[in-house]
Parts: C-alpha cells; sequence; structure tokens
C-alpha cells in the first residue's frame, strides 16, 4: 500500500468513527424525572413484604425495629403501564421516591404527561439531548500512580493496620455474612481479575445491575468500581488483603464515567433501593456530585444540607432502613470548590476523607462542614497510595476519596460481623467516638481515623465510655486465651513512653512480665502467646507515668 493510500484508509476510519459518534450523539435523547401523586391503587402491601423486598432485607429491618412503611412499596405499576402505552420509554423507577425516569423522543409528549391526572405538575430534566459528541475526559474519581513495593502485610498492611483492622482480621472477622453494596461507574474485568477470584469462586457476588444502559455489560465497562472492589474484596498472598475479602457483594452501575449530568444522581436513588431489597448491610460509593456538565444543574453550597440533593436524601433514607452508608467525601480540597459533595452531607451516614500514610490530610481531600454546620467528613482513612487492583491485572497505587471509602466500608463489614446484634447507627456511633480526634472534631478531618479495635471495644463495652479527662485502659478479649490486646487513652499526646505489665495469679505471685514502648494518645499493645500461662484468674499491673493501675484478666 503506498502512503498516500494508506493515509486515506486512515482517514476513512476517523471519519467513520467521529461519524458513529456524531449519529450515536444525536441519538441521545433527553432524559426526565416524574413524581407520582400517590400510591393509592397499588396492589401491594405493607403486610406483604415478601412481594417486593427479599427475607433478608426484612430480616434487617426487623432485627433493628425498623417498620415497612408505605414508602417501601413500590409504583403503582398501573400507572407505569399507562405511560408505556403512550410510547414513553421508562428507563429506571424510584419507589422511595415514588416517580420515574423516562426518556422522550419528542417534547411534545411533556403535553401528553401533563394529561395524566396521577403525574405531578413538576417534570425535571435530569439530562438534556446531547449536542454533537465532543471528545471528553472520562470522570477522573481517583489518580493512578506507581505499581508499589511489597511490605509485611502485603502492599495493603499500612491502609488496614492504620485503623487497627488487621486486628479484627486476625480475631477472624475479615466480612464474612455481611452483604456489601457497591454503588459506582463500572467493574471492567472484575469477574477476571486474580485478587476477586477468591469471591466469585465462593459464589459471594450475590447479584449485579446496570442503572446506566440496560444493554451494557458493566463488566466491560469503566474501571472505577473494579479498584474500589478490590480494595475490599481484594485477596492475593502476601501482596494485597482487602478490607472485607469474605463479605458477599452486590454490584451495581448508576454512574456514567462520560458525562456528569443529574440524572445520576437518580440513578443512585434506584440502585440504592435494588441494594436495599435484595438486603444489603452496607453500601460504598465513591462518588460525589457539585458540579454538572449542564451548569443549570449544579449544586450550590447550600444545597448540602442532607434534605436537598436527591442522592443525599436517598442516602439518609438508606441508613433508616438499616443499612451503612460509607460515601467519598470528594476530591475538590484544592479546587477553588474545595468543599465535600453530595452525598456527603447526607444525615446518619459515613463520609469519609483522604489522609496519607501519615496520617497527613490530602491537599485533595474535600472540607465540611455540611451547610447546616455538621461535622463533615465523619472520618479519613488512607487516600493516597491506596492499593488496589486495575483491570489490567496490574497491583496500582491509587489516590482519591474513592479509595479511602472502601477501606472504611470494609472494615465497618468486619465490625459489624463482630458485633451483629447492633444496629447500623450504634455501629457508626462507634466509629466516629473510637476516632482520633472525637474530642475536637473539624472540618478537615471530622472525627479522625477510627480504631477498628477500640470501636469494637466500646460496642461490647457500651458503658465504659472514654472521658477525654482521663487515663483509660480496656483489655480486649477478656476472656482470652492466646492473644491479648491492651488499648490505651492518655489525655495528653505524649511522643515516647515506657508501660510495664505484670501478671499476679491471686496469691500475688508474679507469672510474667513486659517492658512496652508505646507513642501518641491512643496506643493498642499487643501481649503476645499467653497461651502458656495456666488457666484461671490474673490480676495485670500496669504501671504508666509512675502510677500503677489494675485491671482483672481472665485466661481461658
Amino acid at each position: 500500500m503506498s502512503p498516500s493510500d494508506y493515509l486515506k484508509t486512515v482517514l476513512s476510519i476517523i471519519f467513520s468513527i467521529i461519524l458513529a459518534n456524531i449519529l450515536l450523539a444525536q441519538n441521545e435523547l433527553p432524559k426526565y424525572w416524574i413524581s407520582f401523586t400517590d400510591k393509592d391503587q397499588t396492589p401491594y402491601s405493607i403486610e406483604m413484604p415478601e412481594e417486593f423486598i427479599s427475607p433478608r432485607s426484612v430480616e434487617r429491618r426487623l432485627h433493628q425495629g425498623i417498620s415497612i412503611t408505605r414508602e417501601d412499596l413500590p409504583v403503582n405499576p398501573e400507572y407505569l403501564k399507562q405511560i408505556r402505552n403512550k410510547g414513553i420509554h421508562i428507563i429506571n423507577v424510584s419507589k422511595w421516591f415514588n416517580g420515574a425516569l423516562i426518556e422522550l423522543t419528542d417534547t411534545t409528549y411533556l403535553d401528553t404527561l401533563r394529561y395524566f391526572e396521577f403525574i405531578r405538575p413538576e417534570i425535571k430534566l435530569v439530562k438534556p439531548r446531547l449536542p454533537i459528541l465532543i471528545e471528553k475526559e472520562r470522570m477522573v474519581k481517583f489518580k493512578i500512580g506507581i505499581q508499589p513495593t511489597e511490605s509485611d502485610y502485603g502492599f495493603s498492611y499500612n491502609q488496614i493496620g492504620m485503623l487497627n483492622g488487621d486486628l479484627l482480621h486476625r480475631r477472624g472477622y475479615m466480612g464474612e455474612g455481611i452483604l456489601i453494596a457497591i454503588l459506582d461507574a463500572g467493574f471492567s474485568n472484575a469477574n477476571t481479575i486474580s485478587s476477586l477470584s477468591h469471591i466469585w469462586d465462593d459464589n459471594k457476588v450475590i447479584a449485579w445491575k446496570d442503572f446506566v444502559k440496560d444493554t451494557l455489560d458493566i463488566f466491560n465497562s469503566h474501571p472505577h468500581g473494579t479498584v474500589v472492589f478490590s480494595i475490599m474484596g481484594g485477596m492475593l498472598e502476601e501482596r494485597l488483603i482487602g478490607t472485607a475479602p469474605e463479605a458477599d457483594y452486590v454490584l451495581v452501575r448508576t454512574e456514567d464515567g462520560d458525562s456528569e449530568y443529574l440524572i445520576e444522581e437518580y440513578n443512585w436513588v434506584c440502585g440504592a433501593e435494588f441494594a436495599d431489597s435484595i438486603g444489603a448491610d452496607v453500601i460504598n460509593t465513591s462518588l460525589g456530585y457539585t458540579q454538572f456538565d449542564d451548569p443549570a444543574q449544579n449544586h450550590a453550597y447550600a444545597d448540602l444540607n442532607g434534605r436537598t440533593t436527591p442522592i443525599s436524601i436517598a442516602a439518609t433514607m438508606a441508613a433508616r432502613k438499616g443499612i451503612i452508608v460509607c460515601t467519598s467525601a470528594s476530591n475538590l480540597g484544592d479546587d477553588p470548590w474545595f468543599r465535600i459533595g453530595a452525598p456527603a452531607d447526607a444525615d446518619s451516614i459515613l463520609a469519609v476523607g483522604a489522609v496519607d500514610s501519615l496520617g497527613v490530610i490530602a491537599s485533595f481531600s474535600s472540607r465540611g462542614p455540611a451547610f447546616d454546620g455538621r461535622i463533615k467528613p465523619d472520618v479519613v482513612a488512607q487516600g493516597v497510595n491506596t492499593i488496589g487492583q486495575h483491570p489490567d491485572g496490574q497491583l496500582i497505587y491509587c489516590s482519591g476519596t474513592s479509595c479511602s471509602s472502601p477501606v472504611i466500608a470494609g472494615l465497618t463489614a468486619c465490625l459489624w460481623q463482630a458485633n451483629p446484634s447492633f444496629t447500623n447507627i450504634k455501629v457508626m456511633d462507634a466509629i466516629r467516638k473510637s476516632a482520633s480526634q472525637y474530642f475536637h472534631p473539624d472540618s478537615v478531618y471530622g472525627y479522625g481515623i477510627p480504631d477498628m479495635l477500640k470501636a469494637d471495644w466500646m460496642l461490647q463495652s457500651p458503658e465504659e465510655i472514654i472521658d477525654s479527662t482521663l487515663l483509660s485502659f480496656n483489655l480486649f478479649p477478656n476472656p482470652a486465651s492466646d492473644r491479648l490486646y491492651l488499648y490505651i487513652f492518655r489525655p495528653d499526646n505524649i511522643k515516647n513512653e515506657l508501660v510495664t505489665l505484670k501478671f499476679l495469679d491471686l496469691t500475688g505471685r508474679i507469672q510474667r512480665v513486659e517492658e512496652h514502648r508505646i507513642t501518641g494518645q491512643q496506643y493498642v499493645l499487643e501481649v503476645k502467646d499467653i497461651s502458656q500461662l495456666p488457666t484461671g484468674l490474673y490480676i495485670i499491673e500496669i504501671t504508666l507515668s509512675d502510677r500503677v493501675h489494675s485491671l482483672l484478666f481472665s485466661k481461658g
């Protein structure tokens, strides 16, 4: 082929691609949100919830004393039927909001919709007809860096150990029995990458669903959700351990990575309802919304009060159904906006900021508070050089609150597994109270870096809430047979101090003596291999700051 013929061929291919994209864009029809007036004639009943939500979802509510209400009832199917009979395409339906997303081939259909008495007059444009396609950079929810180097707990030790999550893992709590829903932009190759193979082998992906495009395969859509999934569910021996590698998962696509319109918040509403109906315990959503491709849809800071944006309203509703919602705070900390995005402003959820490996806030981590003054973010975790697996199979460093949120979500699942009798609100409350600056929260770190071992102790010993002015100790677990942990809280943040432990039997004889150097205001000291101690009761004398404190310990 001559150079001129080769050039003609290349130009022909490029022209064909451009033409296809133009046609595709011209076929992108406008989308609207409509609301229905009532559910009066619905054939469903709150007395028979098994007809519209799973037994697991019912059980989650009953366990937490949460009633099934008319809000849970599906949209009246007759209303949907009448709309379809007019040739109008329904994209997604929301029972919580009692409405639907629709696509119109002609705006004259708007008058047809207003003819129906069961449709409220306020019809909202949530995605306009797209103009001729302009090449647009895909969404950047996190940045990908170089491949990592190995460390003791695999590459992921620091992001888990920073929160004492590895101590929950050692005690056998790795998320088993907890169902985590991931609401994200897509899950390219999530069904084939090595770190998630054990999840598929054990049939731990319960379901998946696409709320963006009916026909799109979520495993060939976008890499973002795959990396998020691997941070929670991944397992590669001595390389990557996820925060909840034994949990069950639901994969839900709600975000369109090629654009940013209000429709995606309504997709999220429907995705959260799906997660609820299938029985999810935890939702992780590494997404955030403030500015859109259509400026008319942009949120103002005044909207971030937890009661205005569709996604934040739905996140709060999910929490009231007994779900723990973990969401990224957003990555706009060094942007002129610099604030959190929706749904991080929602009430009764965990909005997660990002710190580096040393616990220093990342410049990109969005700041709070919520517009109404509530502390946001709620907590922070490692979101700088967090380890995950890319859809191409490589282990990668990723940075963003998209990466810190799944760290919290996975360890929250482990904590709830360890304390299944508690409500979502109690578990989240313990996480906040365990955090490094619970007594002096701010709009940068929120309540700080959680200590999952301390949160576990708080749930098991709820009456022993730490006073910020007192030196406090707790043995955990007690009784114990092989490993023992001593939690120490000091009102002064001393950098380096010697603590001595003496194990005395009930006759006063010393059975064991240990010395440790501790740092910081909060410290978890591990007493290794106590299996050699005879079974029985012991008094542990703790010498710290020239004072002696005594705790009773039972060796099992």
